[in-house]
């Protein structure tokens, strides 16, 4: 039987990953094409080559469940397709920090920068976070 996980776009990623290297694809490939690190990609490749796409499938996610619903995501989701200026922020970026304020002052909840990342990805657009700490 599937987990529920396996429809956030995290897990997808992750086995898309898996059958690029299945098919021959090399490290940096994957991790090119797919955004992620060559070390999560290394680490993929370990995974898949002791035990499978199974293997793979079966990394947790960790955590408990998010307290925000499914309104809050696609809040989040279109406030990062657009601007952050849009949200009081001083340029058009996004970054971890921003978001994790955003989600802070809009919903009460603070998490980390992980999480916050995380949210991101899942949401399908963890691209949209540059690297700056602000």
């Amino acid at each position: 039987m599937r987990s529920t996980t396996d429809n956030l776009p995290s897990v997808a990623r992750r086995m898309l990953a898996g059958r690029m290297l299945t098919d021959g694809a090399t490290i940096d490939t994957v991790a090119d094409a797919l955004h992620i690190s060559a070390y999560t990609v290394r680490r993929y490749k370990t995974l898949l080559d002791d035990g499978g796409l199974d293997a793979l499938r079966k990394i947790s996610i960790g955590g408990r469940t998010s307290v925000l619903d499914d309104t809050a995501r696609q809040w989040i989701a279109d406030a990062l397709r657009g601007s952050a200026k849009e949200h009081g922020f001083p340029s058009d970026a996004w970054t971890n920090g921003r978001l994790r304020e955003l989600i802070g002052s809009r919903f009460g909840v603070h998490y980390s920068r992980v999480y916050t990342w995380q949210i991101a990805t899942d949401l399908g657009l963890g691209h949209r976070l540059s690297k700056s700490r602000r």
